[in-house]
């Protein structure tokens, strides 16, 4: 029979390599730094986005966001995928990216002949006319046209 201080020490030293595992594993779980401490710092972290090809983007003249700001809409592939995003901006000042990231309010749509048309909601229709302007359809009610930008 093993001696009572052996079995101890025997329990403690697995707790201690139970804990050190547990506590690596819940440093994995947690994200790699905050934006605020990058943006005081020098490192250089690369994120990994779901990001895109930016196919064309329109600008809708119409309308404002409840901030005051313009309103305009990406196209963006990715692989053989095709979503819609809309994107707000102040005065002139419209960065578009290459490579936009694709949000959560994008919504996809799929090429249906001479149209797009949203997977989710197929009463939405956008369309390309002649002058190369977005026309946005709700069923068949257009509801806004759309300048392209790009």
């Amino acid at each position: 029979m093993m001696p009572v201080y052996k079995v101890l020490r025997l329990v403690v030293a697995v707790l201690l390599v139970s804990a050190v595992f547990s506590c690596s594993s819940e440093d994995k779980k947690k994200p790699a730094a905050d934006s605020t401490a990058l943006a005081k710092s020098n490192t250089v972290v690369t994120m990994h986005a779901d990001t895109g090809h930016l196919v064309g983007a329109w600008h809708d003249e119409a309308i404002k966001s409840d901030k005051g700001e313009e309103i305009a809409y990406e196209v963006i592939s990715k692989g053989h995928k095709v979503y819609i995003q809309a994107i707000t901006f102040k005065g002139k000042e419209l960065t578009l990216n290459d490579a936009p990231p694709i949000t959560a309010s994008a919504s996809e749509i799929r090429k249906d002949g001479d149209k797009y048309v949203g997977v989710n909601s197929p009463t939405e229709v956008y369309k390309i006319d002649k002058s190369g302007n977005l026309l946005i359809y709700d069923g068949e009610t257009l509801v806004a046209i759309c300048k392209r930008i790009l």
